[in-house]
């Protein structure tokens, strides 16, 4: 199980240098951000390490749904269908995402499977645009929000209604959402871990 372990987060540390060394040469606008310690670059790797292990078991859709997890939106481009936990949670917790990122599949039986998580992080803006102290390192996390959203279970867009139409549906309306990440841990993607969408989900 160690030697397991060990190898998972070889390949995190490995992956997470790739995507840092793409930043670079693509001029991504964090690249001259923060510089990435060897400790940051380690600990991330860990922490999706813990993040695959406590999520491995919500490859099968209806084990996320069994744990409250709901279907909120469509299929999305680039970023599949978005389960949800909870649009405001009080904490960060690495091993219980508030957002499970599901992509089309043929092979199990429900047709859909486990791409990536997303995670949530209340803190002021900082003068770089980001959020102050978040738990992934700057130079590696490209943090986002999303304004007005309606959180209504499958609901095929949620940012299409205004704040009196959500509610009319029964919905819950949220002007502003906490900031926002997606990390692909479940599903490579060539624009790099923590970028908003995956340009391999078709």
């Amino acid at each position: 199980m160690r030697v397991v372990r060990r190898t998972l987060v070889l390949f995190f540390v490995v992956g997470l240098t790739v995507t840092v060394a793409q930043m670079s040469q693509s001029g991504h606008p964090h690249a001259k951000g923060a510089a990435l310690t060897y400790a940051e670059l380690k600990n991330t790797a860990a922490a999706l390490d813990q993040a695959r292990q406590a999520t491995a078991k919500y490859q099968d859709m209806h084990a996320a749904e069994a744990d409250g997890y709901q279907r909120v939106g469509g299929d999305m481009p680039g970023m599949g269908i978005h389960y949800i936990l909870t649009m405001e949670p009080t904490r960060f917790d690495i091993q219980k995402p508030p957002i499970l990122l599901y992509v089309k599949n043929p092979a199990p039986q429900d047709g859909y499977s486990l791409a990536g998580v997303g995670y949530f992080w209340d803190a002021p803006e900082g003068p770089d645009g980001q959020p102050l102290n978040p738990p992934f390192p700057k130079s590696l996390a490209l943090w986002h929000r999303h304004e007005n959203i309606c959180v209504k279970p499958h609901l095929d867009n949620p940012h299409g209604l205004t704040e009196a139409q959500c509610r009319e549906q029964g919905g819950h309306f949220i002007a502003k959402t906490q900031w926002l990440v997606h990390a692909w841990i479940w599903k490579d993607n060539p624009a790099g871990i923590f970028s908003p969408e995956n340009p391999a989900l078709q």
